[in-house]
């Protein structure tokens, strides 16, 4: 069986009997084991039709894809969102068909469902707008949306084998073996999980093609998660493109830790100790020197590294270079969409700045751990 049974039993019983039983804390475990039991019921019941009704996607080609990696907080969202307009290259993957609906069945339901919430009017849509605003309200850090593209390392979440889960739920020593993917599973276990990944953006391409009349689109996702895992994207997608994002150790690890923080604070996990930011410097350290090692040693034309500042003050002149490297051509329309977004890039300016000094860091800290990265790439200390 592909869901990881152990791992989960052993993340309950550490949840269960770590940390203090506070109102909020005992009303998320609730909430967590009705809830994700009943989707996964549901994802995996839809797993089984596609099996029986669309068997055909087990033969679908996940051909020249497109990988957007990088430590967060680098730019992966931006960067994924704008290239993702490009729809007559790239089909991606949005937030609401990663979490709640990765099979092909799952999405004939939702798309049907979507129909009658239409013709009701959509009551259904507005208060999920209603919704998604109050989390923009709450987080101005990651704006997340159910229908926009997102991170796909969620769909590991239908296996229980992802880092996030023991980052977020405050387990760390559940999320070190996947922070070091590569270097830390066994084959097995690494093969085990990317056949699935492999799985879901088979039946993702499939069911595109088969409900836009579409075809020879090159999947395109959003995953810094895959930075410790370089090594074995290659293995499993020889023809992979990666689009690695590199921004100076000085912005990003401060970002990062207080994105981490507020949603440590939202669960009620306590950081009394800094265990979060000495675990989350290490990992940092190892998502900088992992794949820039492996891509050194990769064949030119399958990657590019694309520093963060440069995105954001001349987006149209990165994606073009991207696109030149990789051998892609850039179509009328989307040619228009990067004119948008060189102007909007001139007016442009940060809602969010963090000192490394609010993330309980030191500047000579941050310079001396990252030494080689600010060196080659010329990042100012």
């Amino acid at each position: 069986m592909t869901f990881n049974f152990r791992g989960f039993f052993r993340f309950s019983y550490l949840w269960l009997t770590n940390g203090r039983w506070t109102p909020r804390r005992i009303a998320i475990l609730i909430a967590f084991y009705i809830a994700f039991p009943l989707l996964e019921l549901t994802v995996w019941l839809g797993f089984l039709l596609d099996d029986i009704f669309y068997g055909g996607y087990r033969k679908e080609e996940v051909s020249t894809p497109v990988f957007i990696v990088g430590n967060p907080r680098s730019g992966t969202t931006f960067l994924h969102r704008l290239i993702a307009r490009d729809t007559d290259r790239f089909s991606t993957m949005k937030m609401w068909e990663i979490l709640f609906a990765p099979s092909i069945t799952q999405r004939k339901v939702v798309a049907g469902l979507a129909a009658i919430d239409r013709w009701l009017g959509g009551p259904v849509r507005k208060r999920l707008d209603r919704t998604e605003q109050g989390w923009h309200e709450q987080n101005v850090m990651h704006e997340v949306s159910l229908s926009e593209p997102e991170e796909d390392d969620y769909l590991l979440l239908h296996i229980w084998s992802a880092m996030t889960i023991g980052l977020s739920a405050g387990l760390l020593g559940e999320a070190i073996p996947y922070t070091y993917f590569d270097t830390a599973l066994p084959r097995s276990t690494r093969n085990r999980i990317m056949a699935f990944y492999k799985r879901c953006l088979q039946r993702h391409l499939y069911g595109s093609r088969r409900g836009s009349g579409t075809s020879g689109r090159l999947y395109l996702a959003k995953n810094p998660a895959l930075c410790p895992k370089v090594d074995t994207v290659f293995e499993h997608f020889p023809d992979a493109r990666i689009i690695y994002l590199v921004r100076s150790p000085l912005e990003m690890l401060p970002s990062y830790v207080n994105m981490m923080r507020f949603s440590w604070r939202v669960l009620g996990i306590p950081d009394e100790d800094h265990a979060l930011r000495d675990y989350l410097i290490d990992m940092a350290r190892h998502w900088y020197s992992h794949p820039l090692q492996s891509l050194e040693e990769a064949p030119a034309g399958s990657h590019a590294i694309v520093k963060y500042d440069d995105l954001v003050s001349a987006p149209e002149q990165t994606v073009r270079e991207i696109y030149g490297r990789f051998g892609f051509e850039i179509g009328e329309a989307f040619e228009e969409v990067l004119q948008e977004e060189s102007d909007r890039a001139r007016r442009y300016s940060s809602r969010h700045e963090y000192s490394p000094e609010e993330g309980g860091l030191s500047r000579g800290q941050i310079h001396d751990t990252y030494r080689d990265i600010f060196e080659r790439f010329g990042f100012d200390t």
